[in-house]
């Protein structure tokens, strides 16, 4: 009764949590929150739908530095200055971005996610629209998915590079994510993030899925306490057939290659997007899989591994002990940190 009434009130007072990632009906923040270079000539758009080029407005030319202002999971809302040009570009488009102000905007590319939850219904679509649009993917029951919010009903989520919403009478075992980890309690989800992964049946596919799974498990394996680090290769690897890691695609530097372990890119990119929520955990060590990242996470937020000059390393700095759950089913990738004291 306690846990429903708790839910209901979330369902009522929090109904949208946007963070730093923003929604095409919010409100552009007055001051920047990043700086970038334009590592492409990028057209201008004059909202968040500008694909098509029919709202296409100008032009902002390559190696400027440009102001980021907001970000969905394709654009970022941005102005240039001595153009005199402000609107919407493809955040494939802009490279070395850097927080204004570190002490009160979180990394770029952050977005929070609010609750995590399990599919309790025998199926669950994700669409495009809230109640509408197309099917994305569907999820089944005793998948887990993290969102970032509620909107009409239906929890938001990110989808590859664009938002996805499922029906929220379809979810069982909603949890609140506690940021302030003065109120998290005993063993409660300080951080969550979900990506998506193909599940097509090929062999290739087949083993990435199977290495997806091999990956999970041993993050919920490892301990981390107060002080420690964790080093992604070392306790995830290595990726090789006597850990249990099939040959499977894996991208190196935009590239398709095939090696033991590809997939576990997928994992450590996900685990990435949990540590950027938190700020008392410390990266030691991330790289992107070359400029246009990772398909299955919008671009800037992804982190690869596979040797010494690609691997992901982060350092528990809070003063107690941390635990990583972590789990993939039809195609949903869920990773969530606990306070594990």
């Amino acid at each position: 009764m306690k846990r429903l009434l708790s839910l209901l009130l979330i369902l009522l007072f929090l109904p949208l949590s946007g963070a730093f990632c923003f929604a095409e009906d919010e409100e552009i923040p007055a001051t920047e929150l990043y700086v970038g270079k334009m590592r492409l000539s990028a057209k201008v758009f004059s909202d968040w739908d500008g694909t098509t080029g029919i709202n296409h407005i100008t032009s902002i030319p390559k190696g400027v530095w440009v102001k980021i202002y907001a970000l969905n999971p394709t654009f970022a809302y941005v102005s240039y200055p001595q153009g005199n040009i402000s609107g919407y570009v493809k955040r494939v488009c802009i490279e070395q971005m850097r927080t204004v102000d570190s002490l009160t905007t979180p990394p770029y590319g952050v977005d929070f996610n609010h609750y995590i939850a399990s599919i309790g219904a025998e199926s669950a679509a994700i669409t495009t629209e809230p109640g509408g649009g197309d099917t994305l993917i569907t999820l089944y029951k005793g998948a887990k998915v993290s969102f970032i919010g509620f909107e009409d009903g239906y929890a938001k989520l990110i989808y590859h590079r664009r938002y996805g919403y499922i029906n929220s009478n379809l979810l069982a075992d909603v949890d609140r994510v506690y940021y302030d980890t003065e109120y998290a309690g005993i063993d409660a989800p300080i951080a969550s993030y979900t990506s998506f992964y193909k599940i097509t049946t090929d062999e290739s596919n087949r083993n990435r899925m199977h290495n997806i799974a091999v990956a999970c498990r041993k993050l919920c394996e490892l301990p981390l306490p107060a002080g420690s680090n964790l080093n992604f290769n070392r306790d995830i690897g290595p990726y090789r057939a006597s850990e249990g890691y099939l040959q499977a695609g894996a991208l190196v530097d935009g590239e398709l290659t095939q090696g033991y372990g590809g997939g576990t890119c997928q994992v450590s990119s996900t685990l990435y997007n949990v540590v950027l929520q938190l700020p008392g955990l410390t990266v030691l060590q991330r790289r992107a899989h070359g400029d246009n990242g990772a398909s299955y996470l919008p671009i800037g937020v992804d982190a690869a591994v596979g040797n010494s000059a690609l691997n992901f390393r982060f350092r528990n700095d809070y003063p107690f002990p941390i635990r990583i759950d972590a789990s993939s089913q039809d195609g949903a990738l869920t990773i969530a940190i606990y306070r594990a004291e």
